[in-house]
This record gives structure tokens, sequence and C-alpha cells, in this order.
């Protein structure tokens, strides 16, 4: 099933310009939970993951006690992109620092349809996990 997401130009790291940040609240009502290709959880919630942008950064919090077991609650992301059908927060998109945290968000995806936020993904290198929260 195609997705007919919002588009937005491939701007990597802020390597065309600046992307303006901004802070967001996502009540979600269901999440996946993906390693290896298969989705090893999946559950219906009444979530909330609330990010403020605070001196550049987006810090993050995903309190649920039916996800917390595959990401942390508090995090931060520093940098941000835009890349086709997304805006993209990452830790070090250019792989520069190589550190990886366990259960720690490195990248979130930010999925919009007609200027609202409609899926947010978070991808965790240790374990290899994406977390994808839907509407």
């Amino acid at each position: 099933m195609a997705d007919n997401w919002d588009i937005f130009p491939s701007n990597i790291g802020e390597t065309l310009g600046f992307i303006e940040r901004k802070s967001f609240t996502f009540n979600y009502k269901r999440f996946e939970v993906w390693q290896g290709g298969d989705c090893i959880y999946l559950g219906s919630s009444i979530g909330q993951i609330i990010a403020k942008v605070v001196n550049g950064k987006l810090n993050i919090t995903v309190d649920d006690e039916m996800i917390n077991n595959h990401i942390v609650k508090h995090f931060s992301l520093g940098e941000i992109s835009t890349n086709i059908d997304r805006v993209m927060w990452s830790k070090d998109i250019f792989n520069s620092l190589n550190k990886v945290e366990i259960n720690t968000p490195d990248i979130s995806s930010l999925f919009f349809k007609q200027g609202l936020l409609c899926k947010v993904t978070f991808t965790i290198h240790n374990p290899s996990t994406l977390i994808e929260f839907y509407l």
C-alpha cells in the first residue's frame, strides 16, 4: 500500500540550508516493533510522544509501559534533515562518531499528510530495531 506522504526537498544534515526546528506532540493509537524484517511486537495504546526543541536539539519523551522495554523513555536528537517523504532528526547522520546506545534511537522520521503529522518512526542501531507509531 503506497502512502501519499507530503514531499520535502532532499536536504541531509542541512547541507542545502537551514531547516526550521519545531516541537511537537504526537498522540498515537498503535505501534509496531520490527527487527530483522519481522514485526516482533505490536499493539494498541493511547500513548504520547512529546518532543520539545531546546537549544536546537529535540528532547523526546516516549513514556508508555507497553513499549518502553524496546525504547528508552528520554533521549535527544540534534541534527535535522528532510528527505523526500519525511523530516528526519538524528544523532549522527554522517556516522562520524560511531556511538550507539542500547534501545536509544539514532534517527527519527516524521511523516506528514497535508501538513498533519501521521506517523513517527525511530531507528535504533543497538539492537537493530525500527519502531513505528501511528495515529
